[in-house]
C-alpha cells in the first residue's frame, strides 16, 4: 500500500462522509491502510446500493451521492496516480455488479475515464 492509496480513501470519505462508517476497519495496523479491501467491500457495495435506490439524479434524501463519487472517482483518474489508478479499477470498476444482475446499469453513467478504465478492468462487461 502506498500513502497516495490512503490519502485517496480518506479524500473520499472527506467528501463523503457516509463511506467512512467503518473506515478504522481497514487498518491493518496504523501504518497499512487495506485500500483495496475498503474499496472492494464498502464503497463499491455502497455507490451501487445508492444507485440501485436512486438511479435518476444521484442523490435522494440521505443517500450517498452516487453521482458524485463517480465524478470524484473520475477527476481522480486524471491525477494520473498509478496506486490509485489501481485500487479504482481492481477494487472499484471490477466489482460493479455484472451484466444481468441488479445495478449493472450503472456502468453507462461513467463518464470518460472511469469508462475507459472500466473496459480495460472488465472488456466483456
Amino acid at each position: 500500500m502506498t500513502r497516495a492509496e490512503e490519502r485517496f480513501a480518506l479524500d473520499l470519505v472527506e467528501s463523503f462522509p457516509s463511506l467512512g462508517e467503518n473506515l478504522d476497519f481497514y487498518y491493518h495496523d496504523p501504518e497499512e491502510f487495506l485500500a483495496h479491501i475498503f474499496f472492494g467491500v464498502e464503497v463499491t457495495r455502497k455507490v451501487v446500493a445508492a444507485y440501485v435506490a436512486n438511479p435518476g439524479d444521484g442523490a435522494g434524501g440521505d443517500q450517498l451521492d452516487w453521482r458524485g463519487v463517480l465524478n470524484f472517482l473520475n477527476e481522480c483518474l486524471r491525477s494520473g496516480d498509478e496506486a490509485v489508478r489501481t485500487v479504482i479499477g481492481t477494487s472499484f470498476l471490477f466489482q460493479l455488479p455484472l451484466p444481468g444482475q441488479e445495478g449493472y446499469a450503472i456502468v453507462e453513467q461513467l463518464d470518460d475515464e472511469l469508462a475507459r478504465l472500466f473496459s480495460v478492468a472488465r472488456p466483456n462487461g
